[in-house]
């Protein structure tokens, strides 16, 4: 599966994969730590899903998924289009 439109900040990579599932979602990772599905329509609580982390002790730290969480609730709608965009 390939990459789309992938993009770094704060050493947070973001993309959203081609040829994707719903229910709408992008991914998140910290190189060599983590990746996240950010499920971007729900409300935080529910937000993220754990694809992999390097160890157990490697989760998301709690800075991390406030600076996503604050990402998403700023650009939802944005996000969406994009999100329709790539999978129509």
């Amino acid at each position: 599966m390939s990459k789309v439109k992938a993009f770094t900040i704060d050493g947070i990579t973001f993309w959203f994969p081609s040829n994707d599932h719903n229910p709408p979602h992008f991914h998140a990772k910290r190189s060599g730590q983590w990746e996240y599905r950010v499920f971007f329509e729900e409300q935080e609580a529910a937000m993220f899903e754990v694809k992999w982390t390097k160890t157990n002790k490697t989760q998301i730290s709690k800075q991390d998924k406030q600076q996503i969480a604050a990402m998403v609730l700023a650009h939802r709608a944005d996000i969406l289009l994009e999100w329709e965009a790539i999978h129509p």
